[in-house]
């Protein structure tokens, strides 16, 4: 039988433009001002320990999800630092020091679904919170911004170190050196530091993992977890003692 080899050509072409389509919102996420700052923070939740702490979280908080989401936090740019304006200051901070907004972002309905089903519920709305700090000020286009955010956990969660957490570490006390090389393991590195662990006293006072934080290099969206987007932190910010628990919903 003759083989129609003229379709190869199209077929390939089709290939290259779907893991182009895949990987568009991150390679695409620039900002458009203030974009002289050094690196990224991913910042993920434990979601059973983060609602057990602070203020907690509201009533019709999703469950299912353990690994979640809070933010994708852009460094100080070096217009601040010029000024002399600390780290500390800006995380407590950040856009305002350009522009406040209290609007919500522009979002579809399919990612505000998304959104919602995977990070915190508190009592002040957390994904406009993060917008008005951590997005409007650099004019990302909040749609890229928010669904790069949504792979970037995704990844994060299909990985070894999610499955690990979410698996083996799930629901036990847990050394913190072991949850760092699970980390170094999953992703191939030796930036161990890019692993910032972040615990706190639950209600009954048992010290509990919250939050995980993720150093990347400022290019490095796209090719998250792998490929040289881990760098080490440069302020140290892991609080985890040399034990915690890494708690299941209760």
């Amino acid at each position: 039988m003759h083989r129609d080899t003229r379709a190869a050509p199209s077929l390939a072409f089709l290939l290259l433009a779907l893991i182009a389509a895949a990987g568009a919102g991150a390679a695409s996420l620039r900002p458009a001002r203030h974009g002289s700052f050094g690196h990224y923070t991913f910042a993920l939740t434990w979601q059973p320990g983060f609602c057990s702490t602070y203020d907690g979280c509201l009533r019709e908080q999703p469950r299912k999800p353990l690994i979640g989401l809070h933010g994708l936090w852009a460094s100080r740019p070096r217009s601040l630092i010029a000024r002399g304006v600390s780290a500390p200051k800006w995380w407590r901070r950040g856009c305002d020091y350009f522009h406040h907004s209290n609007r919500a972002p522009r979002l579809s309905a399919k990612t505000l679904e998304q959104l919602r089903s995977s990070m915190p519920h508190l009592r002040h709305d957390l994904l406009r919170h993060e917008y008005d700090k951590h997005v409007q000020c650099f004019g990302f286009d909040a749609e890229s911004f928010f669904d790069t955010e949504l792979r970037m956990r995704h990844r994060v969660v299909r990985s070894r170190f999610g499955q690990y957490l979410m698996s083996i570490a799930r629901g036990h006390e847990v050394r913190r050196q072991e949850v760092i090389k699970a980390f170094a393991r999953a992703f191939d590195t030796t930036r161990w530091t890019a692993l910032q662990l972040r615990c706190g006293h639950n209600r009954r006072g048992r010290v509990v993992l919250t939050q995980i934080w993720i150093t990347l290099h400022t290019d490095a969206l796209a090719r998250f977890p792998g490929n040289g987007a881990l760098m080490n932190a440069p302020i140290a910010q892991s609080n985890c003692p040399r034990t915690f628990r890494v708690p299941d919903w209760r």
